[in-house]
């Protein structure tokens, strides 16, 4: 992962069938620290959006850069194919590498599913004769949907909102005060934009707070330095057992 990748968050609107928000990751074209545009890396599980695509993104209540806009759909298509729940690794892996070898695409796997970004200039007759020969009648599995730019375009995301969620994170009461624990002087953390940025944490996040109370100084550490180097959101450093202790 290159230092410059940063992890976008795609908000969608309300509704039983869709999650709240999901993560993909993208490169910057044209941004600074408070958002700008981004280059998808990876292509939408949910909605349809793929890498290569250029989108407009802003820093959300909660820190998060949050796509606002979809700017230019690349000139690729976007296919997604879905595969039965007994089908090997190796046979989905050979499908995907046939693909590539034949025509350069690039596929993901997700929840069952394949998300195929075909270069530019590959005609939807040729990924047609290209899926029909390797996945052809073939029991449990299907072409689920086809995305051309077209249909990545703003206008056609119903289920993305697009509106920047500038709600702050609730705030729970804590008496901890970072500057006054000895454990961050103790690891050299005396900085106080650093500080004040462990205490906004311990507000906002019960499992930082647990952490800390457990002595996993190190734990919060790590999480802040991978959230500052712009990781995701939420970070695995804090999926520890300590954490889960009442």
């Amino acid at each position: 992962m290159r230092a410059d990748w940063v992890k976008l968050r795609l908000r969608f609107v309300e509704g039983d069938h869709l999650p709240a928000g999901e993560g993909v990751w993208a490169e910057p074209v044209d941004a600074n620290d408070g958002g700008g545009l981004y280059r998808l890396l990876n292509s939408s599980f949910i909605a349809p959006l793929a890498a290569g695509d250029v989108v407009r993104a802003q820093l959300d209540g909660h820190g998060r850069l949050q796509v606002s806009d979809v700017v230019e759909p690349c000139a690729r298509t976007l296919t997604v194919v879905g595969y039965p729940d007994d089908a090997a690794d190796d046979e989905i892996a050979q499908l995907w590498e046939g693909w590539a070898s034949a025509t350069g695409a690039s596929t993901e796997r997700a929840s069952g599913m394949l998300y195929t970004v075909w270069p530019q200039g590959t005609t939807v007759d040729r990924i047609a004769r290209l899926l029909a020969q390797s996945i052809g009648g073939g029991e449990g599995w299907s072409w689920v949907a086809t995305w051309m730019p077209r249909d990545r375009a703003r206008d056609q995301h119903h289920d993305v909102d697009f509106e920047v969620d500038l709600e702050p994170p609730p705030m729970f009461e804590t008496d901890y005060w970072a500057p006054e624990d000895p454990e961050w002087a103790a690891r050299g953390v005396t900085d106080a934009e650093r500080l004040a940025r462990i205490q906004m944490l311990a507000g906002e996040d019960p499992r930082v707070m647990r952490s800390l109370e457990h002595g996993g100084h190190d734990i919060v550490l790590a999480c802040l330095d991978r959230l500052t180097l712009g990781g995701p959101p939420g970070a695995s450093t804090l999926n520890n057992r300590l954490l889960d202790e009442p």
